[in-house]
């Protein structure tokens, strides 16, 4: 990379080069396990000017195309979701005919909710197999790749939108310049875009490396979004501190009036960035030598409960759990199986290592005696929900911020 998608300074620092990964969502089907598996550079670099921790996209034109990321297998998803909708609605849509449209709305879970509250929706996603659930839903969802043509495509026929609302896509996008473009053209003059991505000084206090894969091709800092906006004419008024996927940011951005264009609230956080180091090299020096001490751990906890002669199963197959089990070269001589909540995973393999993926009532039918939380971000609704497992006397391990076991 030679300059940052969302600053465009040339201050890039490679600090985290994790080697070559399949793509995160790439599960296999079992008659594609003998088959040549495309495997990329995962390389981190981060912006010393905005703190945009970046990888090179990597991803092919069409991935999107079909998905199997969906929300609504977690409850605490739910929940986060419709809190959002109240937020959205108390704020910014005072009237049910005000339009929100959201950008990656995947199975449609967020305008499921102001769709009951009787507030005017329009998803766009260019999954196919999710818009489809999105549509048994009742959520209309335009199926396609977002451009800057198709907003004024959908503006000249729906209208132009009280608030556009993006929720884990925006850090997906490879070039972020085009699709902030169409959002202005998507936004009514006094209409406000909503986004949440993770928290870059989140991933990097916390060791989560994870949540660096060739889909995450931007992890974002309050600076970061106050400079790619403040190019479009958008400015940064408010930002919440979110505790959803290990820690997030949820941005709230308007057309830049007469006043300031850098709240009060964003020069707060964007302080602290400034404080924890994230324009520093140092930072990102001592990043990367945690990440790699936890690597040792974590296979070393693994190999002593191996020679023990236990048993550990994972639970997750997410996109980000499958950085952490190959960066880690954990596969099924490992974990016997991995569990997920989502049937649209079931009977299919984990990328790079291979691990079969199973429902998670295979964890009571079996009973490993430990369990690895691979989706740790979910780590208290997983133990919660695995109470049966763990009265008998099941445990769980915890990778991050660094391993440990938990019962």
């Amino acid at each position: 990379m030679t300059s940052c998608r969302g600053c465009t300074s040339d201050r890039l620092l490679l600090f985290l080069p994790l080697g070559n990964h399949p793509l995160a969502n790439g599960f296999l089907a079992e008659d594609q396990l003998d088959q040549p598996e495309p495997r990329f550079p995962l390389d981190a670099y981060v912006c010393l000017d905005c703190g945009l921790i970046q990888v090179a996209d990597q991803v092919p034109p069409g991935y999107f195309r079909h998905y199997v990321y969906i929300p609504s297998t977690s409850a605490q998803m739910h929940a986060h979701f419709e809190a959002l909708a109240q937020v959205a609605t108390r704020q910014f849509l005072p009237s049910p005919d005000d339009l929100t449209i959201d950008i990656g709305c995947n199975d449609g879970l967020f305008l499921s909710f102001l769709g009951d509250s009787g507030r005017r929706t329009l998803g766009i996603d260019p999954a196919t197999n999710i818009a489809e659930l999105a549509r048994a839903r009742g959520v209309e969802v335009v199926n396609e790749y977002f451009t800057s043509e198709l907003a004024e495509s959908i503006r000249s026929e729906h209208g132009p939108a009280a608030v556009v609302v993006t929720t884990n896509t925006f850090h997906h996008i490879g070039t972020l310049d085009p699709f902030t473009d169409g959002v202005t053209k998507l936004l009514a003059d006094d209409g406000v875009f909503i986004v949440e991505v993770p928290s870059a000084s989140e991933i990097v206090e916390l060791n989560q490396f994870d949540g660096i894969y060739h889909e995450h091709v931007s992890q974002l800092t309050v600076k970061s979004f106050v400079d790619h906006l403040g190019r479009f004419g958008l400015e940064v008024f408010d930002v919440e501190q979110l505790p959803v996927h290990g820690g997030s940011l949820r941005v709230f951005a308007r057309r830049r009036g007469d006043g300031p264009t850098v709240s009060r609230r964003s020069q707060e956080l964007i302080d602290v960035e400034t404080r924890l180091g994230l324009f520093s090299a140092e930072t990102y020096d001592a990043f990367r030598s945690r990440v790699e001490r936890l690597r040792e751990q974590l296979v070393e906890l693994l190999a002593g409960l191996e020679q023990e002669g236990m048993t550990v199963a994972g639970y997750g197959a997410s996109a980000r759990g499958n950085t952490l089990l190959n960066y880690c070269g954990i596969g099924p001589e490992t974990l016997d199986f991995v569990v997920d909540r989502n049937p649209l995973k079931h009977g299919l393999f984990t990328p790079g290592m291979h691990i079969p993926v199973v429902p998670v009532e295979r964890l009571l039918e079996t009973q490993p005696d430990y369990v690895l939380v691979i989706a740790w971000n979910f780590a208290d609704e997983i133990i919660a929900q695995l109470d049966d497992y763990r009265v008998r006397g099941g445990r769980f391990i915890l990778p991050i911020p660094e391993p440990r076991v938990v019962s």
